[in-house]
């Protein structure tokens, strides 16, 4: 069977839905190292993307950063508790696939 661009996005899709590399597997007729290997060439395209710090939140596991030089447009990002990050450090950050509001994690 050839792996089309329509099985690729309902591969993901599932997968972003929490389904099992199996599940997936028996729900597009292909096989699970099919469906492994799909994903896996997705997660490598999803490459860091730079960042700076634009403050500490109350809440020790967040802080605010900005993209650029354009600090009103800031994000929530996902950090180890207890690490020093001061205002204007770069860092590098992957998106986390969330409905709500923009949210990111370090790389």
């Amino acid at each position: 069977m050839k792996i089309t661009d329509q099985i690729r996005k309902q591969v993901l899709a599932n997968r972003e839905q929490g389904f099992s590399y199996a599940k997936i597997a028996k729900a597009t007729g292909i096989s699970r190292s099919s469906v492994i290997t799909i994903i896996k060439d997705h997660q490598i395209k999803d490459l860091p993307i730079h960042a700076k710090v634009l403050k500490i939140c109350p809440n020790p596991r967040i802080i605010l950063i900005y993209f650029g030089d354009q600090k009103e447009n800031f994000a929530k990002c996902v950090i180890r508790a207890g690490m020093n990050y001061p205002q204007g450090k770069s860092l590098e950050v992957k998106k986390v696939d969330t409905s709500a509001e923009p949210l990111y994690r370090l790389a």
